[in-house]
């Protein structure tokens, strides 16, 4: 009997390969939760008498989200059977009509974007900082959101992530103060930052470690509603999330209906006592699980910054910047400017070749490999000798370096292209097949990006620039799969455009880029 997906899994199990990436549980799961139970499928029901509804809870689960409440500090708190992408998509329902406009950070996921093409809303887009010298986005300025808030004061929501995939914090608090000075909602993609609750609030008096700025959670500090991945950074099964919600700007019995409309009618029992046995551990031994993982990042990051040539990011590389802090659990290498040996000649070391390195050599299977940069999640299910082991592998590659300057290998718009067209409009019209290298100045009907992160290199009804195309084509180049792109030619792959959108000022390029 063929069983792929099964097969496949039991193989990469057998490979022993350290999962330094999402879920936070880390394959741990019985470890951590001793008390659980051995037999998934014994606890895996439908809704039966006694075992309320998710849809209209009014018993146990019901009594299960109001004490996640009562911990993050929401007035209400949602289970999300169906992951952080249903919550962001009933967040921007809750607030915005077909045509309204929404602005949005210009890095969210994917989620965002489909719930703007869903409702046919109008985007303005806000770019965070960029850092030229680490080649990724630092946090979205609050003086940037309060300028596109001026100039769209009937906006009917502001939507940010906060923190980054590379582990980044936003000034959440007075981005909110803006925002509600003009009844403006904000709204929080916080799916990487479920662990700050447990991560900020523990009581330092009994541990030497006190991290200074350690980020806070978004609900505690203004905004509106927020979206968290508990599977992400804490130790919950895969698609486990919840959303939170505060009493003001946003109608809770809209919210309500959205939050059902975009969640199955048949919820996983086994995800939620998923979430019910992560959240209740995580508040049950905060001071003592997370002290311990402190002081266990402290003595692992202090390491990792004497590496020679990897950098490790930290506070100090945003510097100057407008984010408020940074998440330390997050494990980001930096390899811009190093060279490795390859067929007796120095290549420049990418995120993916280091990435590969890692896995195929020392057993160590990263989150997400950046243009020139990898990412490594780090949680509370992480031993010491793991922790050990990745310090062992990067060192041992660290010695095999040298200095050996490169062009920055960006995968992401630095600036917002041009919108020709919103999302929906674009999606609505004919499009057209052509070579990649032919499309410069075409208006794209696709989303095209890199997954992890999901950040659009070009949405639907905006403008592929040249310099679009050459972030696309250092991907491919370093091996880096494109959604959005056919990539079945030698020639660069294929774009779908819209129709009749095209600049004519602008001739096609019969030459690669």
């Amino acid at each position: 009997m063929e069983q792929p997906i099964l097969n496949g899994l039991i193989q990469y199990n057998n490979e022993g390969s350290y999962p330094w990436h999402m879920p936070g549980h880390k394959r741990r799961y019985n470890t951590i939760f001793p008390d659980i139970v051995d037999n998934p499928f014994s606890i895996d029901v439908t809704e039966v008498a006694g075992l309320d509804e998710l849809h209209d809870p009014e018993g146990i689960i019901l009594k299960a989200q109001e004490r996640a409440a009562q911990i993050y500090g929401s007035d209400k708190s949602y289970y999300l059977v169906n992951g952080a992408t249903c919550g962001v998509l009933a967040a921007i329902s809750s607030v915005c009509s077909a045509g309204d406009t929404i602005i949005i950070a210009r890095n969210c996921h994917k989620s965002v974007y489909n719930a703007v093409r869903l409702l046919g809303l109008k985007t303005v887009y806000v770019m965070p900082e960029w850092n030229d010298d680490i080649c990724m986005f630092g946090g979205l300025s609050h003086d940037t959101v309060s300028k596109a808030i001026k100039e769209h004061p009937h906006a009917k929501a502001v939507v940010i992530v906060s923190p980054t995939y590379e582990g980044v914090v936003s000034d959440v608090e007075k981005i909110a103060k803006t925002a509600h000075k003009h009844k403006i909602p904000l709204i929080v993609d916080e799916a990487h930052g479920a662990h700050f609750e447990f991560l900020s609030n523990v009581n330092e008096t009994i541990s030497s470690i006190n991290y200074k700025n350690v980020p806070n959670p978004a609900i505690r500090l203004g905004a509106d509603i927020v979206i968290e991945s508990l599977h992400k950074t804490l130790p919950a099964m895969t698609q486990c999330a919840i959303l939170h919600y505060k009493k003001g700007l946003v109608s809770q019995k809209r919210l309500d209906e959205f939050a059902s409309l975009y969640q199955t009618t048949s919820p996983s029992y086994v995800f939620m006592a998923s979430m019910e046995a992560c959240i209740e551990k995580m508040d049950f031994e905060r001071d003592g699980l997370f002290l311990v993982f402190k002081q266990l990042l402290s003595e692992c990051r202090k390491k990792f910054s004497e590496l020679e040539h990897i950098h490790l990011i930290g506070p100090d590389d945003f510097k100057g910047l407008s984010n408020i802090s940074y998440d330390h659990s997050r494990l980001v290498f930096s390899v811009k400017d190093c060279g490795i040996e390859k067929d007796g000649n120095i290549v420049p070391l990418r995120g993916q070749m280091l990435s590969e390195i890692l896995e195929k050599e020392y057993g160590q299977t990263m989150e997400m490999a950046g243009g020139n940069y990898v990412v490594a999640i780090s949680t509370i299910a992480d031993t010491k000798e793991a922790f050990e082991a990745l310090l062992l592998a990067m060192s041992t590659i660290d010695k095999q370096l040298t200095e050996y300057e490169q062009e920055a290998d960006i995968i992401v718009n630095k600036t917002a292209p041009e919108k020709r067209m919103e999302i929906s409009e674009a999606k609505s019209k004919q499009d057209i097949r052509m070579p990649l290298y032919d499309a410069v100045g075409r208006v794209s009907s696709d989303f095209i990006y890199v997954y992890p992160p999901g950040i659009p290199i070009v949405a639907p009804g905006e403008v592929i620039s040249a310099e679009a195309i050459r972030a696309m084509k250092r991907a491919l180049d370093n091996g880096r799969s494109i959604k959005g792109i056919d990539n079945e030619s030698t020639s660069g792959g294929y774009v779908h455009v819209v129709k009749e959108a095209r600049n004519v000022w602008l001739p096609r390029r019969k030459k690669r880029i």
